[in-house]
């Protein structure tokens, strides 16, 4: 008895149409797939089985970062630093279970997880408060950074966010915010602030924003690029990277100086770039789970978005 092959190669998974009306040649051989679990599939459209996991170290462990040679992690209540050989050293207390957000500027790591705030400088943590003001006489309060849930660093300012408000530093010194003026208010809780080159893409619970413009304390112009939310802590940054479709079709261009984004919705996977540019890449193919938080990574080029049930 002859073999007869069914599936040569797949154009990826779709979970938009029934999967009794996904596409498929009969010709080729080449056809979409309405499940997938554990596979990976290369640029021939060739499916093989997900390579496995091996255990580092036993623990429960979350927020992981990494710049410069420095990586840092939560486990327990111990904010930690992630040394060589997978060991940990703690450098301060924090509240368990409170993800963290990061930024990383000049030689320091600024975090805060919307109960403390600090940064870390040379493998130590310090207290990220305001530092004692030089210049003309003023009437402004200068106040410590406010206690946030997100952080990010865009033209000389650091950007905090808790609930519907966003903060931002006095210019260059990131150390001192004026609490009563140096806001922007917004409708919703906010769940994301990701810096690009030329603006800042914001989500609430509500939506997404793209903050176009140089500096907050001039005004930025407002963009709504999409009526759903990101999924908390899911976006990563991208820096002069190519996205391609399966059959190798650039899906966005990119020269080497644009900072871009990526981050996950119950929509698709969505990319933020210069000029407020928004794709909702996965938009024709993948409705993902409903969730509110997730995380990002790229390995080797290839994109990973992990949804918290």
């Amino acid at each position: 008895m002859s073999n007869l092959t069914i599936l040569k190669a797949t154009t990826g998974l779709n979970t938009k149409v029934d999967p009794a009306r996904i596409k498929y040649d009969p010709n080729s051989g080449i056809g979409e797939l309405a499940v997938a679990v554990n596979v990976d599939i290369d640029d021939t459209g060739r499916i093989s089985r997900r390579k496995g996991f091996t255990q580092r170290v036993a623990g429960s462990f979350h927020s992981l970062f990494c710049a410069g040679d420095t990586a840092l992690c939560v486990t327990g209540d111990a904010f930690s630093i992630l040394n060589e050989g997978w060991t940990t050293t703690p450098i301060r207390n924090v509240t368990a279970g409170a993800k963290m957000s990061y930024c990383h500027v000049g030689d320091k790591i600024y975090y805060a997880n919307g109960y403390e705030t600090g940064y870390v400088f040379n493998r130590l943590s310090y207290a990220w408060a305001s530092s004692t003001y030089v210049g003309p006489t003023t009437t402004r309060v200068l106040s410590d950074p406010p206690i946030g849930k997100f952080i990010e660093h865009y033209k000389g300012r650091i950007y905090i966010a808790h609930g519907d408000t966003l903060w931002y530093s006095e210019p260059y010194n990131y150390n001192t915010f004026n609490l009563h003026a140096s806001f922007i208010k917004f409708e919703g809780q906010i769940r994301m602030v990701r810096a690009v080159r030329d603006g800042l893409f914001i989500s609430t619970d509500r939506t997404i924003y793209f903050l176009a413009g140089e500096r907050a304390d001039q005004g930025f112009v407002r963009l709504h690029v999409a009526p759903y939310a990101a999924f908390m802590y899911s976006d990563i940054s991208l820096n002069g990277q190519l996205l391609y479709e399966q059959d190798g079709t650039p899906i966005i261009e990119q020269t080497q100086q644009d900072d871009a984004a990526l981050w996950l919705t119950d929509k698709g996977v969505c990319y933020g770039g210069p000029d407020g540019r928004f794709v909702n890449i996965t938009r024709n193919k993948i409705d993902l789970p409903s969730s509110l938080e997730g995380t990002s990574l790229i390995i080797k080029g290839r994109y990973i978005g992990l949804i918290e049930p």
